[in-house]
């Protein structure tokens, strides 16, 4: 007998990279249920990409509000790194200008102490 992987929800908001949790309307394929005559259940999915493909994780009712809130702090997390790198990127930017700067003052300072010199 076969036995199906089991998808397991990611635990941290390390393994959270992208993605976020949704509500989805869904069939349960019971005969007498209401789902049966077009009122669909809500069912809660993590939708996420991992080496460029969709995948979508099923969320449990006891585990909404938890996994929820861990959702919440991985995008405060990708948003801070975001702010981060870009800030990083702007000093390493003036850094260079320094530099630059830096560079053309010592090259204009020899050039006058070879033109005092002669």
């Amino acid at each position: 007998m076969k036995t199906k992987t089991r998808k397991l929800l990611p635990k941290t908001t390390d393994e959270i990279t992208n993605g976020g949790l949704y509500i989805q309307r869904v069939r349960c394929g019971k005969r007498n249920c209401k789902c049966s005559r077009g009122e669909m259940h809500p069912a809660y999915y993590f939708f996420t990409r991992r080496n460029g493909k969709f995948i979508k994780f099923y969320v449990r009712k006891a585990d909404i509000a938890a996994f929820f809130e861990l959702v919440n702090l991985a995008s405060i997390e990708r948003a801070e790194r975001r702010q981060s790198t870009r800030s990083s990127g702007e000093l390493l930017k003036q850094l260079r200008e320094s530099v630059r700067e830096y560079e053309l003052m010592t090259k204009l300072h020899k050039q006058n102490y070879k033109y005092e010199k002669s």
